[in-house]
């Protein structure tokens, strides 16, 4: 039978050798660390803020130019306006998405 300290270190040499010997097979580049990854979570949170922002103004001065549109040539006039900023609004919003897709995937963090 074997005495508990040599099976702990038994244990405690296998955990150390283990990860050693996997790494050395492994064609991987080595991950990045805890801080870069944080920084890349920042700059996500940070560009998909950014697009929410300019998505939220594009859509008001939709809303702007449609009532502005109303007052120049009536209904008519304003659902054309209103459908313009629609669209300048969706392309906005759809830029920003490809950016922070692009910025979320920029890195090999977990």
């Amino acid at each position: 039978m074997i005495s508990r300290s040599a099976f702990i270190r038994v244990l405690f040499a296998l955990s150390v050798a283990a990860p050693l010997t996997l790494g050395c097979n492994s064609n991987k580049p080595a991950t990045r660390t805890a801080a870069d990854c944080t920084k890349m979570g920042a700059k996500t949170g940070y560009a998909g803020a950014k697009t929410g922002v300019t998505t939220g103004v594009e859509g008001v001065k939709a809303a702007g130019s449609a009532v502005g549109g109303y007052f120049e040539g009536g209904s008519n006039e304003a659902g054309r306006k209103w459908e313009e900023g629609k669209a300048n609004t969706s392309h906005t919003a759809h830029e920003g998405s490809r950016e922070t897709s692009a910025e979320s995937h920029s890195g090999d963090c977990p």
